[in-house]
């Protein structure tokens, strides 16, 4: 996308990015493009009322309204992507201070400090029950 925004003659500073940025619709011409030139591919799916869709963490996406609708989301770190969510939290630390993503918006670091101390109080509270005899 910085690619084709030079293309373009547009502005790329160092501190902004175009997925972070979100000021980027991926029309079918450059979705084709994206994967001929890099192998990145998109999907296409239909939401339909009722239904839910899960994004993985860090994972781009955008979103065409086909009819007026109203956007519910629930940010959350699931265990399984603390990593992941860490690691975007250090990528946003590189866009400018007054980005909307500059700040942890999930707060990942406290949520890893909080799963550790309730982790080692469980096991505190539970350490007779733990030894060996």
């Amino acid at each position: 996308l910085s690619q084709v925004a030079e293309e373009q003659g547009q502005e790329n500073p160092v501190d902004h990015d175009p997925i972070h940025d979100q000021s980027w619709y991926l029309d079918r011409s450059l979705r084709k493009r994206l994967h001929q030139e890099y192998g990145v591919q998109g999907w296409a799916i239909v939401q339909f009322l009722g239904d839910v869709v899960f994004i993985p963490a860090g994972a781009p996406h955008q979103v065409h309204n086909l009819y007026s609708c109203i956007k519910v989301a629930e940010d959350f770190v699931s265990p399984e992507h603390v990593k992941h969510c860490f690691w975007l939290t250090q990528e946003f630390r590189y866009l400018s201070h007054t980005h909307t993503n500059h700040e942890d918006k999930l707060q990942v670091k406290n949520v890893i400090y909080h799963a550790v101390k309730d982790a080692v109080g469980i096991l505190r509270a539970n350490e007779s029950s733990l030894s060996r005899p």
